[in-house]
């Protein structure tokens, strides 16, 4: 096997394919990237089991090449490429599984792993594709990514679960059991067909997001037998779902609340940035006091000392205090993209609701914190 190839475009879709490749290298063979010649074209497949992608590239005009397919060290492979010059890359497989890469006055020969031990993928061309408002998408995933728990016991929480409501209106909701971030958008442009809730794991929705961020302006999304499919205008995406019962969200949503907040979403975040800088290392608990309108935001850590700060907002009511863990409560403000906000609350023990004001399709739910 061998072909000819431009570097910047090779480099580009080695880029893409780096993120998915397993780092942990439990087995030897994921750590490699699958490169396949056929018909003029090279496809770069990489998989951790969980995750798969292949972006295609066609070959150099004019130049012969020789059909099959071969693995290289991902890492080895994108340290190699960006080194080089902005020249052709001729890449061939020799005896052993031994690969050459000449590129002007360089030689690189690599020993390699056999292609036929690489897991198969799925195909990706077959599926039956619907296409998605990308902006719609992206802004889905940014307002729940970071909810997602990270606790391999609670195995079905590890993901974002994507449902169907009605009229076309999508729901995707994370959780890691202290705080809930849901958000309801119409993302698809025709309904697929989605019997049911999908859990969607939070490494999938990463590459993803990666990849709309590269300037990915046609996606299309397929759903089949457990799996994920994502489909942009050069690559393709496979996301193995996690398989479980998502629990029943709707039950830790407050049916309703006595007071609504209002205030200035960048007053609220400094003030919290800076109090939260003294707040205990492991709970990043802070004291929010209403008192007519006036928020005073408080923290104290014994090792450390105190902090307080003061800011105006709108409200009415009995004065009363509340705890929350001030990490939960920037997270969710660094992806409101509103200037004002709501923080709607019932008493110190019930969960607060965090939302932007203008915005109602967003609603971040936080438990509260005993300080």
């Amino acid at each position: 096997m061998n072909f000819t190839i431009q570097r910047e475009p090779l480099l580009n879709a080695l880029q893409k394919v780096q993120s998915v490749v397993e780092r942990k290298n439990t087995v030897q063979i994921l750590g490699n990237i699958l490169c396949v010649v056929q018909k003029q074209e090279l496809s770069l497949c990489a998989t951790d089991l969980e995750v798969g992608i292949k972006v295609t590239l066609p070959l150099e005009a004019g130049q012969t090449s020789q059909d099959g397919k071969i693995t290289l060290s991902a890492k080895h492979f994108l340290d190699i490429v960006k080194e080089l010059p902005n020249k052709p890359l001729q890449i061939t497989r020799k005896d052993n599984n031994w690969v050459e890469i000449v590129c002007g006055k360089s030689k690189f020969n690599i020993v390699s792993l056999s292609a036929d031990e690489y897991p198969s993928l799925p195909t990706f061309e077959d599926k039956a594709y619907a296409d998605v408002r990308t902006e719609a998408l992206n802004d889905m995933i940014s307002k729940t990514e970071f909810a997602v728990s990270t606790d391999a016991t609670r195995y079905h929480l590890n993901g974002v679960f994507f449902e169907h409501l009605e009229n076309g209106v999508m729901r995707m909701t994370a959780t890691d059991g202290h705080r809930l971030s849901f958000v309801d958008c119409e993302v698809f442009l025709k309904m697929p067909e989605l019997k049911r809730g999908i859990i969607i794991p939070k490494k999938g929705l990463s590459e993803i997001r990666k990849l709309m961020g590269q300037g990915e302006a046609a996606i299309g999304l397929a759903f089949e037998r457990g799996h994920m499919f994502v489909k942009f205008s050069d690559c393709y995406l496979f996301i193995r779902l996690i398989d479980g019962e998502y629990p029943d969200y709707r039950l830790v949503i407050p049916k309703q609340t006595d007071r609504v907040v209002r205030m200035d979403r960048d007053t609220f975040t400094s003030a919290l940035k800076r109090v939260s800088l003294l707040a205990h290392e492991k709970s990043k608990g802070v004291k929010l006091a209403l008192q007519d309108s006036t928020l005073t935001i408080s923290s104290s850590n014994p090792d450390m000392g105190e902090a307080r700060e003061e800011i105006d907002v709108e409200q009415s009511g009995e004065p009363m205090d509340i705890g929350f863990n001030s990490r939960y409560l920037l997270e969710c403000l660094n992806v409101m993209n509103a200037e004002s906000l709501e923080l709607h609350i019932k008493d110190r023990l019930s969960p607060g609701i965090l939302r932007a004001v203008g915005t109602q399709n967003h609603t971040y739910v936080i438990m509260p914190m005993r300080i």
